[in-house]
């Protein structure tokens, strides 16, 4: 922040009602040169759009992806070539748009920098980011490109059989598209970043960007593993970390060996989930393990990002590693009970 817009940014600290005329006065320059630093504020991320509300002084930036998606859940085991009966769910959801919700819920300012398509499915986001208090300032609406969709079946205990991802509007989020909102990405505390996005992307905020940076994987998983070594965090199911380590995880010793695998790629602190195996925390000094006492798991889809949420709120509390890994473990299993993509009644209270 330069002098004077540190001066213009005390101000208003003091008196967000304060007029662009009585700063000029203040500062003893134009309106147009008072109102340029304040658009300067916005931009850096220090104060969120018009009305001079300022900026907490602790955010996280996460950079994803949003999604309409449409699943299905039999009621039996699938019978191939054949219909199933079962029930069939619409949520909005997206890796990147999950964890903003969820850190929103945890009473965790963030911006959320995505893009959507100006359809339906864009409409509804704007809705959704609305009911839900999600900060979209740095998130783009483009015409020439549908909003992401997400079709999935899952099995009776929540593993996926498979999904069809239409997700070529998240190609719109390239290095100069974030290089027009860099100011608030290097002003914030931590950067989440989704596999969703390009991978010369994922290259350049590895590149550049020296705070923390945290990734929740998705079948995208092999787009974070050049230079996976900046990651501080890594949350994945069982299914994407054999996919970069070649261990198929079925019990909790083969769960250790694949932790242990990615944290010698240079990864600080993995997190690991299976719907049959359980959970698993690990640093390079300790690690937990935590089986799943749910009696009926319905849907696994939003258990990353909750646990990615729970993570970065045990940090920010001063957490110890047994209480970060207890905290990623409560998040995720409760999220295992609802068809949401967000668990609506997540709050502090849960995971403390």
């Amino acid at each position: 922040m330069l002098s004077r817009e540190q001066q213009i940014f005390e101000w208003i600290k003091q008196n967000p009602m304060i007029s662009q005329n009585e700063l000029a006065e203040l500062a003893g320059i134009t309106r147009s040169g008072v109102a340029a630093h304040i658009s300067n504020l916005v931009k850096k991320g220090y104060l969120q759009g018009k009305g001079y509300i300022v900026a907490p002084a602790r955010y996280v930036a996460v950079v994803g992806g949003i999604t309409m998606d449409q699943f299905g859940i039999p009621d039996d085991e699938v019978i191939q070539k054949k219909s199933n009966s079962g029930v069939i769910h619409s949520d909005m959801g997206g890796l990147g748009r999950n964890i903003a919700v969820n850190l929103t819920k945890l009473n965790i300012p963030n911006y959320f920098i995505s893009v959507y398509g100006h359809d339906s499915a864009g409409e509804e986001f704007k809705k959704d980011a609305l009911k839900n208090n999600l900060d979209i300032t740095y998130a783009k609406q483009i015409s020439d490109k549908p909003t992401s969709r997400y079709l999935y079946i899952n099995q009776t205990s929540a593993k996926r059989i498979f999904g069809v991802d239409d997700s070529r509007i998240h190609d719109e989020i390239t290095p100069a598209f974030l290089q027009e909102r860099i100011d608030v990405l290097k002003n914030a505390e931590m950067i989440v970043v989704d596999p969703n996005l390009p991978q010369e992307t994922i290259t350049w905020i590895y590149n550049t960007f020296r705070q923390p940076l945290l990734a929740d994987s998705i079948n995208k998983v092999k787009r974070l593993t050049a230079g996976i070594e900046a990651l501080d965090t890594l949350v994945l199911n069982a299914d994407e970390s054999e996919t970069i380590t070649d261990i198929n995880v079925i019990d909790q010793e083969s769960e250790k060996r694949c932790a242990d695998k990615l944290l010698s790629m240079g990864i600080s602190n993995v997190f690991i989930y299976d719907t049959e195996v359980g959970f698993l925390y690990q640093t390079k000094e300790k690690s937990f393990y935590f089986p799943i006492t749910l009696k009926k798991i319905v849907n696994a889809n939003g258990v990353g990002a909750a646990a990615i949420a729970a993570i970065i709120y045990a940090h920010r509390m001063n957490m110890n590693i047994e209480q970060t890994a207890t905290a990623a473990q409560k998040a995720a299993q409760v999220a295992m009970t609802t068809y949401l993509n967000v668990y609506e009644q997540m709050k502090p209270d849960i995971i403390q």
